[in-house]
């Protein structure tokens, strides 16, 4: 039974304690759930609710978590080992695949069910059903299955990852979601130019997968990314020339987000609404490219800045000229205001 503008407005209000503009109850009415216990099991589950639930526990009108677990943390679905991998749920309920001994981002889903919350936040929320999104780096999927919730059937979500050890999971990951129809899986390495690059990891740390730098030298380097492959690089305007637009781009390729960029420029301009979420770190990008030109580029093109924060507002403007001293952290790039 699909769900009825009432149906929002009753959950909202039971459960966030506020009454949802015409936007959002458009947009959640559109969203696949089922009924209104689905639509209220999924508003339990974001941030919005976490942080209500923590406002009545400081004030004694809840219990603390120390004696009762909140509604959006407690009763973890088990993690079940299959061998070559392990499979968890998202916070969203979605079904994913993740390796056993990786000490990024397992860990973290597993025992709670997220990764990056606010990265995941600036993303979906750029997001309508029928969207067309674009996830740079996707690793084992987990920001491409919040913006394959967020595009929904009658979107598409074009997922690209260059480490061959990641592509099965992803595989898996889309088959058992149902994603297939909607989410398309390139295992390739986005760059600016095509041909082969090199791409470095640490055994253990399958979030630090990097291209590596053609100047570097440093056995350390080597011998801290020692695990290494050749991989097939494309660029954005080549791979998806198909498409007249996009809405999101999220991208985080440790350091080489400037490149990856640059070679979706034709794509990027004929997206005049387009969002782009992205890592921000200075010393990696450096170490790749001209990071001032960079930006000179992205604001030539008419594009501001903003810091993603994990605390208080989720978007905070940053001046082009404090973008080279950011510490490391996650920035949203976009021409207009983001949502």
């Amino acid at each position: 039974m699909a769900l009825t503008s009432e149906d929002v407005v009753q959950a909202f209000e039971m459960i966030l304690g506020r009454t949802p503009d015409q936007r959002m109850i458009d947009y959640h009415r559109d969203l696949p759930f089922e009924d209104r216990r689905v639509l209220a099991e999924y508003l339990i589950r974001t941030d919005e609710f976490r942080d209500r639930y923590d406002e009545f526990v400081a004030q004694g009108m809840a219990p603390s978590p120390r004696n009762a677990a909140p509604p959006s943390t407690h009763a973890r679905p088990v993690t079940v080992f299959l061998g070559d991998r392990v499979m968890s749920e998202t916070h969203r309920g979605q079904l994913i695949y993740m390796v056993p001994t990786d000490l990024d981002l397992a860990p973290h889903i597993m025992r709670h069910g997220f990764w990056e919350p606010h990265v995941e936040r600036a993303a979906f929320g750029q997001l309508r059903p029928g969207g067309t999104a674009v996830d740079i780096g996707a690793n084992i999927g987990y920001h491409m299955l919040a913006m394959a919730a967020a595009v929904g059937h009658t979107g598409h979500v074009h997922a690209f990852e260059a480490n061959p050890e990641l592509i099965p999971l992803l595989r898996g990951t889309i088959m058992v979601n149902g994603c297939r129809p909607y989410v398309t899986l390139h295992h390739k390495a986005v760059m600016d130019q095509p041909g082969t690059i090199t791409l470095a990891q640490e055994p253990d740390h399958f979030g630090s997968g990097n291209v590596v730098p053609a100047s570097m030298t440093d056995p350390r380097y080597h011998a801290d990314y020692s695990r290494q492959h050749q991989v097939e690089g494309v660029m954005l305007d080549s791979a998806l020339a198909h498409l007249p637009s996009l809405d999101v781009v999220r991208i985080d390729i440790e350091g080489s987000e400037p490149q990856a960029l640059r070679g979706g420029e034709q794509l990027i301009r004929r997206s005049p609404g387009v969002g782009i979420v992205a890592e921000w770190s200075m010393g990696m990008m450096q170490a790749r490219s001209d990071v001032g030109a960079f930006i000179e580029w992205m604001t030539g093109m008419g594009f501001r800045f903003w810091v993603i924060s994990p605390q208080g507002p989720l978007f905070q403007p940053v001046d082009r000229d404090a973008l080279v001293g950011l510490p490391h952290s996650d920035v949203f790039i976009s021409r207009r205001d983001p949502v």
